[in-house]
């Protein structure tokens, strides 16, 4: 059935819209409703008659390619999707993968108002519009949004604010929520503070901590802790320690039964003992196979801490002090003792169950345990088994007698690991008291039925490793294992988590305000994970299915690494915090339509190369080529070589090289990937089924295919070796084999990128210091922070497992890393600490200092933390160029840390190598890492991973129930978000006292009619600003002086220095922001003749910070402009780079050029941007910036008019209106986007 017109008229005064092209009642109910939707009105093809409607539809009309809607069945399921092969047009199958994207999104949101047919055409048209002069601007409409944070913050404030604004004007606050879905993951506000789990009594000290312990019990020290005589074995990154963990039954993920028990949470207090009988016995549950963690046996306590006295015990077999725990399939398993008075005790690792008694401390040395598949890896200590291999988990067979490996007291597991051969066989578990030998287990099958299925363990007493550790759920409370006392230090983890809950707290309440108030938005906890990461491993479709249409996914992101996401084959970039808001409220972005580069990949990689290797090979190539405002796009047979994870690392430096994207097209990979990670079989039949129906599948050996591109640059993986980046820019990329004289040659260069300037005759220069009571050395190379960190790497895990690998051998052979080395290992996501576990590598590199120290953005964005004092002392005494190795993505000056002038970017294995030197002026060919305890020389060949051995572990480790386990409570995760008490209700109680979150005052004067343009009477020049002016000039970053506007409004809030924190996380309180616009130290005003944030007050010839000289303009009734040469704005997006000045009273910038996204963003803030005519300057028109300016803007403004500007000696010149687009005007005419959905919402 089909209508052949229907009318859409219109309740308010707007103009009526008629649907004269035929279509089918179902196409147009659907394409009604998803605009409906777009305006926040309700629609239900019911409602679809041959009768009028009524819908608000503004300027829109019909989507003039409704007939390309087409019907796709999936298995049982009917979908709708734009066929874009029924355009029937040639020229779609020889654009380019990623410039398909952006067409289906121009077609299925076609409005004839944001999207108008002629912009589908313009892309369809790409091989010729993509080389016009003047480029071709063209709207796209992401299918959602992520944020991080620090970006977040803002975007959240000002939906609050807008929620207040619209109920002040009487509409419904509950209007203003996200349109298209957006994620916000917490990831920039964790710091590495502590490291190590080892050094000083404080955070000054370098943040580490004392001793080789996780933390120190009160009773450390004292005759008979157990803890003081294991200390020097006893390595304790518990990033996720056993010991500290509350996992109940009834925690999200545990998918446990209804009615099931509580794990107790803390285990008894020492108190608890004396009030023990002889004999007791207490009631257990053990969870069924299907309900545990990664296949693991959970186990949780019936009735804690009510016990029964028990039988006595008939069997003199077994000694006096007994702890009988039998697991089997059945429930309320009976746990038995026989107690003796004794101080301490042990509690069951992974789950809290307490376990009494243990043996007197005095009593125990070690304990020892079978190397197998139940309780650790086949990777630890094989070296004390020789000839043995790995156990597979359908084998199920234990070790000899004789076989064993060492583990903690506290890594007596009540589990096996965790796969199908494993998990329905029940075992026995017997821990007794016998002179410091055996702890007897023997097999139970002469008393049960099933004899064949009852493995049993083997326990004894000898040396201590480090623990193994379940990942994903943030340690609660550290305490002693041994005295069940709370540490005086906790874990590097557990501080680093703890100082930035206290931190940012007021920031942490107000977002999860938000996650439970605002519609369409999911905020991931802080201790989750990095955003790009969280987004690859979770967040992201691929493949969207709305109301039963698919449609590409797709994205924006308020970070400029959103671009990982292209190595999944979706299409995303970063933008400013005001584009974003506008995505999120339903608004389409413009962007010139870009050349688009391929990039061919042949070849096979080497054996030692990986894949942080390829990608800073890739990012110094592309640099040569030019690729700035150019999508990217990979091909070739040698892209089939490259994991998923690979391809992320490389799409993740993206803006290294400077392209807006770096996309991987879907194939075959990346299905494999999905699964891999978890993702819903039924969605993977949905994306594969979808994209091969739209010709958006790839074939990278299938050569017909290829489409056509702007240029083509070629890669043989074959040609990439081992490399770092630096030391100030990721793209000047050296081979290790050349750096030690490429950082020998930098130390002479002059000052610049690949030069510090030294006099020759101070390059072999040493400095002694002295830490933790020994002596060392430091000179020019000397590296003091080597971090493990960003999702560039972490995400990857074949550079992980490769990182472990390298670690476990380092370790074999006795290497050791400088304890005043800051190391550190910050995974993107629970998921590495969970195949970085599984696989066995986690104590080693807890052994040379990588322990977890936090999951978030940390040293890469320069949340490194302190370094020792005694190291920073000698460092700026001697003017020392010492280094930091990272596998990160930046390495910019300054960026990682204030003593740290030279900083390389490194793939892990690397960052561990360099740690094992000590220095970066190192010839690994010629010199050894160091010496085994034997004395012989170990090279970095000798325990340098092969590619095919770090694949293989990686194969079996890294399996989709460890996706599983992480994601299914990726919103609950963390326990302290979990206890943050946060207000309820549509509109936010702003708190006056705050110095995080402010109601800022965008809307203050807003009322509900649309004001008239005023023009623009005796502005003064606020700046006066040359050619370049980034967006970080202009926009707040950094360490807050203490000298700025900003620290003299922070300490009249009464704060001290050390809480003034920095701009980036008091993004959302615009009095903050406002003072630090404009602040930058590097800002040239030529008002003032010198750098700084300074300009003139020019009534009074005064000289005063921007922003004094702002507000006192402001009291005086003057409006401001800003003068500026050429490339205004250039730089990253930023928010607060129109926002500050909007805030500042800025009506018009007046510049020789613009960057496009700046110019975009001060017209959505209200701002005018200007432009001098051709040829024009402010100085050829001999402008001294110390005139008035007058603006008369007519009524009847249009895109691109020529407009004059007044001075007041009398003089005019004219100028160009950049709004350049009537979208542009609208937004002005209502005082900015955000201005303009308020009214929208209202009508």
């Amino acid at each position: 059935m089909s209508l052949p017109t229907l009318t859409l008229t219109q309740e308010m005064s707007l103009p009526t819209l008629t649907l004269t092209q035929e279509m089918s009642l179902s196409s147009l109910a659907l394409s009604i409703t998803q605009r409906c939707r777009h305006h926040h009105q309700h629609f239900s093809p019911q409602h679809l008659t041959s009768h009028s409607y009524h819908v608000e539809m503004d300027m829109e009309g019909p989507n003039p390619f409704s007939h390309l809607l087409s019907d796709l069945k999936i298995g049982d399921e009917c979908f709708k999707y734009y066929s874009l092969l029924g355009l029937e047009d040639a020229r779609y199958e020889r654009l380019p993968f990623s410039i398909r994207v952006l067409l289906e999104s121009a077609v299925r949101n076609c409005d004839n108002f944001q999207v108008k047919k002629e912009d589908v055409n313009n892309i369809l048209d790409w091989e010729k519009k993509q080389t016009d002069p003047n480029g071709v601007e063209v709207p796209f409409r992401p299918a959602r949004v992520i944020l991080q944070d620090f970006t977040g913050v803002p975007a959240v404030v000002d939906f609050a604010a807008m929620r207040d604004a619209v109920k002040e004007l009487g509409g419904d606050p509950k209007l203003i929520n996200p349109v298209c879905p957006a994620d916000l993951v917490i990831d920039h506000s964790v710091q590495v503070e502590f490291s190590r789990t080892r050094g000083g009594d404080d955070p000054g000290g370098g943040g580490t901590l004392t001793g080789q312990s996780c933390g120190r019990c009160v009773n450390y020290g004292q005759p008979g802790c157990v803890s003081t005589a294991m200390s020097e074995r006893r390595t304790s990154s518990r990033s996720y320690s056993r010991l500290h963990r509350s996992r109940g039954p009834h925690t999200e993920g545990s998918r446990s039964r209804p009615g099931s028990p509580v794990v107790h949470s803390r285990p008894a207090s020492p108190s608890v003992y004396s009030s023990l009988p002889a004999s007791f016995s207490q009631q257990v549950y053990l969870m069924p196979p299907t309900a545990s963690v990664s296949g693991s046996v959970m186990v949780g306590v019936q009735q804690p801490w009510q016990f029964q006295p028990a039988a006595s015990t008939t069997s003199h077999q077994l000694p006096a002090m007994v702890t009988h725990l039998t697991l089997g399939e059945a429930l309320g398993n009976t746990l038995s003792y026989q107690q003796q008075a004794i101080p301490c005790t042990t509690v069951v690792p992974g789950y809290n169950l307490p376990v009494y008694p243990t043996p007197h401390p005095a009593q125990i040395n070690r304990i020892q345990r079978p190397v197998s598949y139940y309780m650790g890896s086949p990777y630890m200590h094989q070296s004390s088994r020789p000839g043995s291999r790995p156990t597979t988990p359908d084998q199920c067979q234990l070790p000899d007698s004789e076989s064993h490996r060492s583990v903690d007291i506290e890594d007596i597991s009540l589990r096996p690991r965790g796969f199908p051969g494993l998990r329905q066989r029940p075992f026995t578990l017997r821990k007794q008291e016998c002179d410091n030998s055996a702890v007897s287990v023997s097999d139970t099958s002469s008393t049960r039925t099933d004899t064949s299925a009852t493995p049993s363990l083997r326990l004894s007493v000898s040396s201590l490793p480090s623990p193994l550790d379940v990942p994903g759920i943030p340690i609660q409370d550290e305490v002693c294992p041994f005295h069940e006392r709370q540490s005086e230090w906790s874990s590097a983890l557990q501080k680093n988590q703890e100082i930035e809950f206290e931190r940012n707290y007021e920031r942490f309440v107000f977002l999860k305000w938000g996650a439970q108030a605002l519609k369409n938005l999911l905020i991931v906890p802080p201790g989750s994970g990095i955003v790009h990461q969280v987004n690859l491993e979770y967040l992201a479709r691929v493949v969207f299915e709305e109301d039963k249409v698919l449609f590409p996914d797709s994205l924006v992101g308020t970070d400029s690494h959103t671009t990982m996401i292209n190595g999944l084959g979706v299409v995303g970039w970063g933008v400013g915090g005001i584009e974003a808001e506008a995505v999120m409220l339903g608004q389409a972005v413009s962007m010139v339509l870009p050349k688009v580069v391929g990039y061919r990949i042949t070849g096979t990689l080497s054996s030692l190369a990986t894949s942080t290797d390829v990608v800073l090979t890739i990012t110094k190539h592309l640099r040569q080529v030019g690729v700035v405002g150019k999508f990217v796009e990979f091909y070739g047979p040698g892209v089939k070589q490259l994991s998923l994870a690979d391809r992320a690392t490389i799409s993740n430096m993206c803006p290294e090289y400077g392209a807006t994207i770096g996309f991987f097209p879907v194939d075959d990979t990346t299905i494999n990937y999905l699964r891999q990670s978890n993702r819903d079989g039924n969605k993977i039949a949905q994306i594969e089924a979808y994209l091969k129906a739209v010709k958006m599948y790839r074939n990278f050996m299938d050569t017909s295919q290829d489409p056509s591109y702007s240029e083509v640059v070629t890669l043989d993986l074959a040609d990439v070796v081992p490399s770092l980046s630096g030391p100030k820019r990721p793209h000047d990329r050296v081979s290790v084999s050349s750096m030690k004289d490429d950082f020998h040659q930098c130390l002479s260069n002059k000052v610049g990128f690949k030069g510090f300037g030294l006099p020759a005759d101070t390059h072999d220069k040493t400095v002694p210091f002295v830490y933790e009571s020994k002596e060392y050395t430091l000179k020019h190379g000397s590296v003091v922070i080597a971090a493990i960190t960003s999702c560039t790497n972490t995400s990857n895990p074949s550079v992980m497992l490769g990182a472990g690998l390298l670690a476990k051998k380092a370790v074999e052979a006795g290497l050791v890393v400088a304890p005043y080395i800051k190391t550190s290992l910050s995974p993107g996501s629970g998921v590495v600490t969970h195949y970085l576990q599984h696989s066995g590598v986690t104590p080693f590199l807890a052994k040379l200092g990588f322990d977890i120290v936090g999951y978030g953005c940390m040293t890469c964005i320069g949340n490194s933390g302190p370094l020792p004092e005694s190291v920073v002392e000698a460092i700026e005494k001697n003017d020392l160029v010492c280094c930091g190795v990272l596998s990160g993505n930046r390495n910019f000056e300054g960026r990682i840390h204030p003593n740290t002038r030279a900083n390389y970017l490194a793939s892990p294995l690397l960052v561990i190598a360099y740690a094992l030197a000590g220095r970066v002026d190192i010839d690994f060919q010629k010199e050894p890492l160091g010496h085994s305890e034997s004395g012989d020389a170990v090279f970095l060949r000798d325990i340098w991973p092969q590619r095919s051995e770090i694949q293989a572990v990686e194969q079996e480790h890294v399996i989709p129930v460890m996706f599983k386990e992480v994601y299914s409570r990726i919103t609950t995760g963390n326990v302290r978000w979990n206890k943050l008490e946060a207000p309820e209700g549509m509109l936010y109680p702003w708190d006056s006292k705050s110095t995080y979150i402010k109601r800022p005052p965008f809307f203050d004067s807003m009322k509900k009619e649309l004001p008239p343009i005023e023009s623009i009477k005796n502005a003064h020049v606020l700046l006066k600003l040359g050619d370049s002016v980034t967006t970080d000039h202009i926009s707040p970053a950094g360490s807050i002086a203490r000298n700025s506007p900003a620290a003299r409004y922070l300490a009249s809030r009464g704060l001290t220095p050390r809480e003034f924190n920095s701009y980036g996380s008091r993004r959302g309180n615009d009095a903050v922001m406002a003072r630090g616009t404009f602040a930058n130290i590097r800002l040239i005003n030529k008002l003032v003749g010198k750098s700084g944030p300074y300009t003139i007050h020019i009534p009074s010839g005064e000289e005063l910070d921007v922003f004094d000289a702002a507000e006192r303009y402001r009291e005086e009734g003057h409006p401001v402009v800003i003068l500026a040469g050429k490339e205004y704005g250039s730089g990253s997006s930023r928010d607060w780079a129109a926002k500050g000045p909007f805030l500042l009273g800025v009506r018009a910038v007046i510049a020789e050029s613009y960057e496009r996204i700046h110019r975009s963003n001060l017209v959505g803030m209200g701002i005018i941007p200007m432009q001098f005519l051709e040829g024009e300057t402010a100085e050829s028109l001999e402008i001294s910036g110390k005139e008035t300016f007058t603006i008369d803007l007519p009524e009847d403004m249009k895109t691109g008019m020529i407009v004059p500007v007044h001075l007041s000696d009398g003089r005019s010149f004219e100028t160009v209106l950049r709004f350049d687009t009537e979208v542009e005007l609208m937004y002005f005419r209502h005082g900015g986007i955000l201005n303009y959905m308020i009214r929208k919402m209202i009508q």
